[in-house]
This record gives structure tokens, sequence and C-alpha cells, in this order.
């Protein structure tokens, strides 16, 4: 449905590349999370799909009509795509029903998609109030059955989140993706919190330095990440470099990087990999402590464990199981 081709963008003429040969295409109804540090180029990705941005290199496709490449450029309004950011962009002096209605005036039928919008929102009877009368989650609630009000082929969420506390991004996070799986509308989440994404993805793209890493199911990339960074972003990891693996004494193929998650660490346990630490330093987190370590060999480590009365001298290991391994 979608078709990203070898999209390559340059800000300097060439010297540095924002995104170099990204590729990747997207199922009808699906929706995709576009995760990556700050700089990585989810933006201007996101601006070439717009249509904000010209490309240097390469083709954007949907249901296959050609919307970008070096030579054609369709503007952003004949895309058939809906953007909902993250500052929401709704008109403060237009009620709802006119903040939704404004993409959509050519239509003979404007007022009644605009309340069937709503109503999907879970906004009926509040067409009549101003942004500023909305709370957080509603005004983000009005960005979004405004963006579905055309029909849009394609729905890009840009950060939508990022604006609202943990407990209401929680709520709205269900609720935004409960409607977008009803209405069918094939979806690009952007963000930067992989717990966000792990939630509402079909599958997830991870972008570093402008280039794709990995794409694969969420529950893939958790299980069977293709590198330590990629493993990092969905969790606690510590890398098994060589003086943790001589403290462990865990000798592994030296031809590859291995990484452990925290959650598979075990503390005063039996396991086929075992080291001695003193605990330095325990700061509370609510439901878990995190711990910094020093090991026998004088290595410090910093784990998290949900067991509250650890003593000042401990017994830490794991298994060969759990030890992720990727390419040199």
């Amino acid at each position: 449905m979608l078709s990203v081709n070898s999209i390559s963008k340059s800000f300097d003429r060439g010297r540095n590349f924002a995104l170099k040969e990204v590729s990747f295409n997207l199922k009808k109804g699906n929706v995709c999370a576009i995760v990556g540090e700050s700089g990585s180029g989810k933006t201007t990705l996101v601006r070439l799909i717009a249509g904000l941005e010209r490309p240097d290199h390469g083709s954007i496709v949907l249901n296959d009509k050609e919307l970008s490449s070096v030579n054609k450029l369709v503007p952003p309004e004949k895309r058939k795509i809906g953007l909902v950011f993250q500052e929401y962009a709704l008109f403060p002096h237009f009620d709802l029903l006119k903040n939704v209605t404004y993409g959509i005036s050519k239509l003979k039928n404007k007022k009644e998609r605009a309340l069937e919008m709503l109503e999907l929102v879970g906004l009926t009877g509040l067409e009549k109030r101003y942004p500023h009368q909305l709370s957080g989650g509603q005004q983000q609630r009005v960005a979004l059955a405004r963006a579905l009000a055309p029909n849009p082929s394609l729905l890009i969420l840009d950060e939508p989140f990022s604006n609202l506390d943990a407990m209401l991004r929680m709520q709205l996070r269900s609720q935004v993706f409960e409607i977008i799986k009803k209405t069918g509308v094939t979806a690009i989440f952007v963000t930067h919190d992989t717990q966000d994404a792990l939630s509402v993805a079909d599958e997830i793209l991870i972008l570093q330095h402008g280039k794709v890493i990995q794409k694969d199911q969420a529950s893939n990339l958790y299980i069977k990440p293709n590198s330590v960074y990629v493993a990092s972003l969905f969790g606690n990891t510590i890398q098994l470099n060589k003086e943790l693996q001589t403290a462990f004494n865990c000798p592994l193929n030296p031809n590859c990087n291995h990484a452990i998650r925290n959650e598979n660490l075990s503390i005063n346990e039996e396991c086929e990999y075992i080291t001695h630490a003193r605990v330095l330093k325990k700061t509370f987190m609510g439901n878990a402590t995190q711990l910094l370590l020093k090991l026998d060999n004088g290595h410090q480590v910093s784990v998290i464990t949900k067991d509250t009365n650890v003593a000042d001298r401990i017994k830490i290991g794991f298994n060969s199981t759990d030890v992720l391994e990727f390419g040199g």
C-alpha cells in the first residue's frame, strides 16, 4: 500500500545525509511505528512521505501512485495523507466542529461527517466548545478526528503523546489505536518511546543515523534484535564485553557481540554463569530498586531488581539460553 524506495535526503548538498537509502513497505490496514533517538531521521522521513520535502534520491509510492521522486512532487494536500502532530495544531478561534470541518470544507455533508468523527473519538456533545476548554487528551482526539475526516489513505501520527503525562498517555494510547483499528486506516506512528511502539504497532522500523537498522514485528524485535543498539531500545540491556565475560567466566564467540537483558539476571540463585558483587548504591524506584554493583574483578554494572531486601554482598548470574548474540 505504501512503498518507500531507497529514499535519501541531505540538507547540505550531500556532505551529510539525514536519510540514506531508506526502503520499506507498509501493508494496508497495518500500524507501523518508526522508532529512533533524536537525530535518527524520523522527522525527515515523515516530511518526505507527507510531501513537505523532496527526496534527493529514490521514490515514494502510495496505492500504486508515485507521490515523490527527484523529478516529481505531488503537493501535500493532494496525497490523501492525514497528519496528527504533538502540538495538536488546532485553531484556537474555531470551535470543535469548525476545527474538524476545516479540511473537508468542500464536502456537501461536511457537518454530518464532522459530527460522525467527533462521535468516533468520544466527543459527542462538545462540538461547540473551543480548544482551550478541553483537556490535553481531548484536544488530541479532536486532532485525530480532523485528520480522519477526509478519509485519508494513510494516517501519520508524529509523537502524538509526548506532551501528555504518563497516566493520560497510557489511557489515550489505548483509545487512539482502538479508533484507528476500528476505521481500518493504514497508519505510521512516529515515537521515541519504545513502550508506545510495542503496545500498538503491528511492526516497528528502527532508524539510526538516517538508516534502517531493523524492521520486524514488535514481538520479533524484542526476542531477536539484530544488534546491541536495537536490544537496548527495548529495555535495560548490559553488553557482555570481554571484561564481563571474564568476570562471569562465560567465554563466548569472539567473532560476535553479546548482551544480556536486565530481567534475565538472577540474584542469589544458581545459574550457569555466576560472579559475586558488592552493592555500592541502592536507588528506590517505586516497584523496583536500582543497584550499582562492583563485581569481584572491579567492573561496575547497574541492574534493576524487584527484590527490596538485597544484602550488601550478593551473587549474580545468568544462563546461556538468555544470552543475545549478534554478528560482529
